[in-house]
């Protein structure tokens, strides 16, 4: 009779671990497994639905206005520029390396790259710690995405300024082998310019590769 039991109860936790909320997997397991395909988020605050800009040029590699540790695509009119070290801001432990400008292009804002040294290997706190220094920041929210064979780490927040009111923007991280932890981040003069630039990002990040 304990055998037969002992059967059964091992065929039903069998079945509770096909479940993901059972929680069977040890922490260690979660942590290792790449996420897979994001689910699609349509309107704020995520814009799943959002299809890219064409592209026309490509930041990072060498050559380009800004030699960086990873490379994207840009639409027409978005202008990068390298940060002078002596000139950079740093954010959390990153420091901002290309600045890109949306002006040209008809809109306010910029799209920026950073980078930090070293690495955690666990890019929510790297992008808690920027955000953490980036001031007046509200409803932020975290996920994992695949971007090809990229496991990022990606925020969408709210930032009120001195000037405007809270102002919609997004964050995202990528753990690069020889070059840390490097974050892209997309910002405007208000909500209504970062719809309108978010075709951009989303082509950076659909673009976005480890040099």
């Amino acid at each position: 009779m304990r055998a037969v039991l002992r059967r059964i109860g091992a065929a039903l936790l069998a079945v509770l671990c096909t479940v993901p909320a059972a929680g069977c997997a040890d922490e260690g397991t979660r942590a290792a497994t790449s996420p897979g395909p994001s689910p699609v988020v349509t309107g704020p605050p995520w814009y799943d639905e959002v299809a890219p800009a064409e592209a026309a040029l490509t930041v990072g590699v060498p050559g380009s206005p800004c030699e960086l540790p990873v490379t994207f695509s840009l639409p027409t009119g978005w202008t990068p520029e390298a940060v002078a070290e002596e000139a950079t801001i740093t954010l959390g432990g990153a420091r901002l390396r290309c600045e890109v400008d949306a002006k040209p292009a008809g809109s306010v804002g910029f799209l920026r790259v950073w980078a930090a040294d070293g690495s955690t290997g666990d890019g929510r706190a790297t992008l808690e710690g920027f955000l953490a220094d980036y001031g007046r920041v509200s409803e932020i929210e975290y996920r994992r995405v695949r971007r090809g064979p990229l496991d990022l780490v990606e925020a969408t927040f709210l930032q009120r300024s001195e000037f405007s009111g809270p102002n919609r923007q997004r964050a995202l991280v990528a753990d690069t082998p020889a070059g840390g932890p490097v974050l892209l981040t997309l910002g405007g003069m208000d909500t209504d310019e970062f719809e309108d630039m978010f075709p951009a990002y989303q082509l950076a990040t659909r673009t976005f590769q480890v040099n």
